[in-house]
């Protein structure tokens, strides 16, 4: 549920004629200054997850907001993107990077409470009430952008520099990503992961030539208007784009995208082009196979202007996917043969491979190095805290328990950071490893070279195939920790290939329960995809905690037909009442006893489910199974997690991006 709530205005310090120009500009319209919107994100029963937007309505550059609110029946744990202050009430300021919101622009930031939620009236700076006890906010004058002046050129080129302070601004639109005005793009429509965006993120389009980002704007009259583009570019290139206007017959420009340091230091281009009279459609295409940069927002300025339409055939529901998950929308399936990108913010197996960046400390680089197999691989279940051999071994390599995968990222990161290329060229020999042990039907083992038994089946095991599969996803798309030179452009058409017949192979091997589609086993056969025992305690069956990070892998993939359909039925599997325990969690300390325990608030999803019959149960070493865990072994019962909340977080990330 989203409350909006106009509250009281508080202004910093200034000087006493900016205070009463501030005070002018609110008195002539106390209620379009901005807004402050309350929502729960997340509701376990015992506790939940919100997040609180503030808006800027109006058109100036407003600083240092801030809001309180009290909790009626809560308390409030931790916060994010803000500093929490207080006890009921609480306070929030901005932070460094998004305490000064351009007009149109927003800020969100979340927390999470223990206790019942509710919705509470917000108060703050940017809130819109002209509350006595309040003082207004700080207002700067809207920044002019400079730009390059008007050329005969059909191809004028952008200027690039930062943004100086003007006495007067011109009318201008603001467009965020998945607003309206903003029409579609070859990749991510709203992504979170790199710090100092406005508004609930940026976009973050493929690394690809061509790749582009379209928007609609409408225009009262022909003039010449200014575009300003916030971007970053992490990269060491240019990621430069052409602009077409209405298909380049209202002017074919080159946008320019330089370097800015990092992918977290927002700077601006501004362009002049001739828009005319009502509609305008505008497409910015890579001219780079690395992609545009990373675009925050679109400001228009010069005659008036407003969102516009998109076409038809370039905007649908179905590509508005937005990180926040008070704001995601069902979508229908895309027709489209790239298909929509989801977020990778919050995506389980994405989160994984930032987690494993940083997996051990930069100190211990050498360490992990020297434990590489001579075929590229590791070894799994390893600490690192004493040296290998130093010139690796002929056994074979693994992807189980996260070996080898983990090994590559944290490697990767390392000479990202500057480490020597003795490290980039054990990150290629683990890449090689990895395509290397691929089936001709995409399948990964979870050893290679094979060693015989089920270890030769495809491995799901431990989220083995598919964290293999995003890594090299990462890999073919210079996701960071590859966002280097660590391969070439060779390497990355190969592990596009690798992830398109993993992927293929994926889809072909959901099991089907009376002719409706469901989840995974945690091994299939690699050349026949059903599903497969391993250990005498491990049955054919439906996996609740491996089925999570083949459909996280596949959310992390342009969402055709076909993959949505599978991503879909396999949520639906997760979020049915038939698949969890309602009210339960699974404590291995009682396992002696009984580990299903009642949990107000809590879901238990099974770690085997019977292929037919869609029961939990559990098995023994002798093969024979359960549904009454107290009933087998003790020392199986206590030597093997048989539950867990493992839905979760699949569940949540789908609420997130408009699959439930």
């Amino acid at each position: 549920m989203n409350n909006k709530f106009l509250t009281s205005l508080h202004l910093s310090t200034r000087s006493k004629q900016r205070l009463l120009m501030s005070a002018a500009l609110i008195a002539l319209s106390p209620a379009s200054w901005a807004a402050c919107s309350y929502s729960i994100t997340n509701n376990w029963g015992g506790g939940f997850t919100g997040e609180i937007k503030v808006t800027n309505n109006t058109a100036q550059t407003v600083s240092n907001w801030s809001v309180s609110w009290q909790e009626p029946s809560a308390t409030i744990t931790n916060a994010w993107n803000a500093t929490l202050s207080g006890n009921n009430p609480y306070s929030a300021t901005g932070l460094s990077w998004n305490a000064t919101l351009a007009a149109g622009a927003s800020a969100t930031f979340g927390f999470q409470a223990n206790g019942t939620a509710a919705a509470p009236k917000v108060n703050g700076s940017l809130c819109g009430s002209t509350n006595a006890s309040s003082t207004p906010a700080s207002v700067a004058q809207s920044s002019a952008r400079s730009s390059i002046a008007p050329s005969s050129s059909s191809r004028p080129a952008s200027s690039f520099a930062a943004s100086s302070v003007s006495s007067a601004a011109p009318a201008s639109l603001v467009i965020q990503e998945a607003q309206a005005g903003f029409c579609r793009v070859d990749g991510i429509v709203t992504e979170t992961t790199n710090s100092g965006y406005t508004g609930t993120g940026y976009t973050n389009s493929n690394n690809a030539l061509g790749a582009a980002i379209e928007w609609a704007i409408s225009a009262t009259s022909s003039s010449r208007h200014t575009l300003t583009f916030r971007f970053a570019n992490g990269g060491t290139g240019n990621r430069n784009g052409s602009l077409l206007i209405n298909g380049g017959s209202n002017g074919n420009y080159t946008l320019q995208l330089p370097p800015t340091g990092s992918w977290t230091n927002w700077q601006t281009a501004s362009i002049e082009i001739d828009l005319v009279q009502g509609n305008n459609l505008l497409k910015l295409s890579a001219l780079s196979a690395d992609g545009l940069a990373n675009i925050d927002s679109l400001t228009v300025t010069g005659g008036a202007t407003a969102a516009g339409i998109c076409s038809t055939t370039n905007i649908s529901s179905a590509s508005l996917v937005k990180s926040s998950s008070s704001a995601a929308t069902s979508s229908a399936a895309s027709s489209a043969a790239t298909g929509r990108m989801l977020t990778l913010d919050g995506n389980p197996a994405a989160s994984w491979v930032t987690k494993s960046r940083t997996k051990w400390s930069a100190a211990r680089a050498d360490v992990v190095l020297s434990y590489q197999q001579n075929n590229g691989g590791w070894p799994k279940n390893l600490d690192y805290n004493s040296v290998g051999s130093g010139s690796g071994g002929s056994e074979s390599g693994t992807i189980d328990n996260g070996a080898t995968i983990t090994e590559m990222v944290y490697l990767a990161e390392v000479y990202k950071n500057g480490g020597a290329t003795k490290y980039r060229d054990a990150v290629r020999k683990a890449a090689n490893f990895l395509v290397n042990s691929q089936y001709s039907t995409g399948a990964l083992p979870q050893f290679y070279p094979l060693k015989g038994g089920y270890a030769d089946h495809a491995t799901f095991n431990d989220n083995g195939m598919a964290y293999a599969l995003t890594v090299l996803d990462f890999a073919a798309n210079k996701r960071a920790p590859f966002d280097t030179d660590v391969f070439s452009d060779a390497d990355r058409a190969h592990f596009k290939t690798a992830v398109a017949k993993g992927t293929d192979y994926i889809l072909k091997a959901q099991w089907k329960q009376n002719g409706v589609l469901t989840a995974w086993c945690a091994q299939h056969g690699a050349t026949d995809y059903l599903p497969k025992k391993a250990r005498a305690y491990e049955l054919e069956s439906l996996s609740g905690s491996e089925s999570v990070g083949v459909l996280a892998f596949l959310m992390t993939q342009p969402q055709t037909t076909e993959i949505e359909r599978a991503v879909r039925a396999g949520v639906a599997w997760f979020n049915s009442p038939g698949t969890y325990l309602d009210g339960y969690t699974y404590d291995a300390s009682q396992a002696a006893t009984n580990p299903i325990v009642p949990k107000a608030g809590s879901k238990m999803w099974y770690r085997f489910y019977d292929l037919n019959t869609n029961r939990g149960f559990f098995s023994d070493r002798d093969g024979s199974k359960f549904y009454d865990i107290t009933q087998m072994s003790l020392e199986r019962r206590t030597g093997y997690s048989w539950g867990g909340s493992y839905g979760t977080s699949i569940i949540s990330f789908a609420q997130k991006v408009g699959y439930l």
